[in-house]
């Protein structure tokens, strides 16, 4: 039984067969060089001076910590915070420095890393955590931990990323989802989409968060190729501050993901100083600039707005595609503390996308099904909050409400085989969220604090889909037609207790429901830490997770006897239960080996009566129109290992490699591969930094990534050929594999400070060595055969940017 039906013709730089798109690739590298090469021939500067500030507050309780000891590690420069926090120590040479923090009573913290220039002042917020030894002494200890994770109520499976590592890491082009791909048990499947498969699982199964509130994929073009992902972030790195990424057995607070989340902050405006940055390059133009709202308030704001030159390259043919991808961003946050009422803040995220492609009139040129089609897509999407702060005593409360949307429209034509031009899909979909979210967190006693938190969501929707069954143009028909509101609520509680100065226990319950059709879940989650010596720890994670399904999943509808039903109303949440044990040993400062291995008991999730369908596999199908049951189990069981050198001493390397098995069975009883069961995947990420004077950096960074194909089905030949389209043989779904691969990124930076602004020049290439992408199977016309589809493709990305 194939149910299966044609994807949609995205692929967002699909290159021409007429043209070599070695040559384009080569050509972008070599301007890229001789305009590096042109900005070394600069004036020797003299030295350059900025300032670091920022404020200390206890992890638990947000209360700012007065006296807290902050240095500049490499320097004679060092503060102690004030009375509200706040410390400011000026007079920093510029260049890459570790900051110490310390005080009596909390864990002695570094924040690593950190790049001062000539343009910008470094502003950063620090949590420390108390300490359960008692200490006589201020003692500043430079080796504190370097990857602890924002969260605090965060133990096992979780890492922090900065804006620094979607920069710098090779690959990343500025995007959270990209950059995470080089953390174990990530993998990625076509490199022209950023979505990420985690530990075996589908890239729809994981969440996103922004200032604490579930947004939808904040991609654009999201979902053209793959569900949960897109072309690039609409984050920029001008916004973001440190975040979060999990992947498994993550915290109570966190709901509707059964495979990782993305966690993200964004970051406060400079209150005391104005600043702005102009960034110009392939992938667009970015204007952002931040400052004070009124000076000496401590109030601020901060937004950046970005372009696609994409469109107007592709116009241009300097991108050899026959696309046109436009594309703009705009985002924003306004942060207003007050002495009395806490602290206000006023964010957005928004996206704007056009994608069009003409048809060719000329048959004879036709190979695939893709040729005769043409489409137009237009996507909206947003999310704008309004958050609030407070600190009680030892309690803080966060209050969050938000709406949140997404608006598409994709028409899709195409000619039959009398040359006449037909419908072929016309999907119409809005959906919204208002969320009114708030979370306390006490600090209940010295060794426990207790987090809890309810979420209360109105869903709008309006959905108006129409398409063909394997694009036969007689079949055309409306297959979803909805208009209106649900509800779904989500509410959970967390406790953090330090057994002992070795022992941490975190244990809470997270429930959700979905009023549509009174769906719900009751996941519990438990972690242990346990410190086997100063540089020894083991961490054990159990947690069930749900997840809900997209709403037009629900309102498919038939007809029956002349009246509509809705076969899908009714289905339940997806569930899944993670195991997770952990090793972690910091070697050094520096340097720290991680290991994970897991198991994952998958269930409930929907798929068809009698077939192996599920959409346990599923990647993208817009046009998809079956009942569903929920009928699938699945397992996922692997290790992942960290081997990693922090970036000190102008280098920094990360070696990470996942072994898994992923495996489902779903309505015909038989257990079969995944889609995403690659097997295995490994990385390797280095760079280096190197000073050419005070005030020039230059900074080199490659990474290579060995991975398992994905696996696909196989064609039945014969019967593909009779009806000219692809067929596969479910009875044997996801039985074979594409040939394993790699990819080679590479990253080239050249960082010039002068006194009034800092000048960066940077090369990024994805898959410089120009592996082969597969993209399935398709029906050619002119071999009448049934063919994998392929192209190798080479992304060059430069950019300048100026920060003053």
């Amino acid at each position: 039984m194939n149910t299966r039906s044609t994807l949609l013709p995205i692929s967002y730089i699909k290159v021409a067969n007429h043209i070599n798109p070695n040559i384009y690739y080569m050509k972008t590298l070599a301007l890229g060089f001789i305009l590096l090469a042109i900005s070394s021939i600069s004036t020797y500067g003299q030295g350059i001076n900025q300032t670091v500030k920022g404020r200390v507050v206890d992890s638990e309780t947000q209360q700012p910590i007065a006296g807290a000891n902050i240095s500049v590690q490499g320097t004679q420069l060092g503060v102690s915070s004030g009375s509200d926090g706040f410390f400011k120590i000026v007079g920093v040479p510029v260049g890459r420095y570790d900051i110490n923090i310390s005080f009596i009573g909390y864990e002695a913290s570094t924040i690593p890393n950190i790049t001062v220039t000539s343009a910008k002042e470094v502003v950063l917020s620090v949590a420390m955590k108390q300490s359960f030894q008692q200490m006589e002494q201020v003692v500043v200890r430079a080796n504190g931990r370097k990857d602890r994770t924002v969260n605090t109520m965060a133990n096992i499976s979780a890492r922090t990323f900065s804006v620094e590592e979607t920069r710098r890491y090779a690959g990343g082009l500025d995007d959270p989802a990209r950059m995470a791909s080089a953390f174990a048990g990530v993998t990625v499947g076509n490199i022209q989409d950023n979505a990420i498969s985690i530990r075996g699982n589908t890239p729809k199964s994981v969440l996103w968060r922004v200032e604490g509130v579930e947004i939808p994929n904040p991609n654009h073009f999201a979902g053209g190729n793959v569900a949960g992902g897109g072309f690039v972030s609409l984050f920029s790195s001008q916004m973001l501050s440190n975040s979060d990424f999990f992947t498994g057995a993550f915290p109570a607070e966190y709901a509707n993901a059964m495979a990782g989340v993305f966690d993200i902050k964004l970051r406060t405006g400079n209150s005391e100083k104005y600043e702005n940055t102009v960034q110009v390059g392939v992938m667009g133009i970015d204007l952002a600039s931040e400052g004070p709202l009124s000076k000496g308030k401590g109030s601020s704001y901060l937004f950046n707005y970005r372009y696609s030159t994409a469109g107007l390259l592709s116009k241009l043919k300097i991108i050899p595609t026959d696309q046109v991808p436009v594309y703009q961003d705009l985002s924003f946050k306004v942060n207003i503390p007050t002495k009395t009422y806490g602290t206000f803040s006023i964010w957005g995220i928004g996206g704007v996308d056009h994608l069009s492609e003409p048809v060719d009139d000329d048959s004879t040129k036709w190979e695939t099904s893709w040729d005769r089609l043409k489409f137009s897509w237009d996507i909206y999407t947003g999310a704008a909050g309004l958050s609030h702060k407070i600190t009680l005593g030892k309690t803080y409360i966060s209050t969050t409400v938000a709406l949140s949307g997404t608006s598409n429209e994709l028409i899709q034509d195409r000619y039959d085989d009398y040359m006449q031009m037909r419908p072929n899909a016309a999907i119409k979909s809005k959906t919204g969220t208002f969320t009114a979210s708030t979370t306390i967190n006490s600090k209940i006693s010295q060794r426990h604090t207790l987090r809890a938190g309810l979420t209360l969501k109105q869903l709008f929707y309006n959905l108006d889909i129409s398409n063909t069954i394997h694009e036969d143009p007689t079949s055309y028909q409306n297959m979803i037609l909805q208009d209106g509101a649900s509800q779904a609520y989500e509410c959970f509680w967390q406790s953090k207790y330090q057994l002992s100065n070795v022992l941490n226990l975190q244990v809470g319950v997270n429930t959700m429901l979905l009023a549509l059709n009174n769906s719900y879940s009751v996941d519990p989650r438990i972690s242990l830490k346990y410190q086997l010596a100063e540089n020894h720890s083991l961490t054990l994670g159990m947690g069930k997770h749900s997840q809900i399904e997209e709403l037009r999943f629900y309102f498919i509808r038939k007809q029956v006897n002349g009246e509509n039903q809705f076969p899908n109303k009714n289905l339940k949440l997806a569930q899944a239960h993670h195991i997770i044990l952990g090793y972690d040993w910091n070697i050094s400062k520096d340097l720290r080996l991680k290991l994970e291995t897991y198991y994952q008991q998958l269930y409930r999730v929907p798929g068809i009566a009698d077939s192996s369908y599920s959409l346990i596999n599923f990647s993208q199908d817009w046009a998809f129109y079956e009942k569903l049951v929920n009928n699938t189990k699945g397992r996922n069981f692997g290790v992942d290992v960290t081997f990693e050198r922090f970036l000190s001493k102008g280098y920094y390397y990360l070696a990470t490699a996942s072994i898994f098995s992923s495996k489902y069975k779903a309505g015909d009883n038989t257990w079969h591969n995944t889609r995403f069961n690659k097997g295995y995947s490994v990385n390797l990420l280095a760079g280096k930094e190197v000073s050419l004077s005070k005030n020039r950096t230059l900074g080199a960074n490659a990474r290579v990534n060995f991975l398992g194909g994905e696996r696909k089905s196989p064609i039945l030949e014969a019967e593909s050929i009779k009806n000219k389209r692809a067929i596969l043989d479910e009875s044997k779904a996801f039985s074979e594999q594409y040939p394993s691969t790699y990819y080679l990124d590479v990253t080239l930076t050249y960082r010039t400070n002068h006194k009034k602004y800092t000048g960066t020049w940077a090369l990024q290439v994805k898959n410089i060595l120009g592996s082969p992408i597969y993209s399935g199977p398709a029906y050619n016309f002119k071999t009448k055969q049934v063919e994998e589809q392929k192209v190798t493709l080479v992304l060059p990305v430069i950019s300048y940017r100026i920060d003053f």
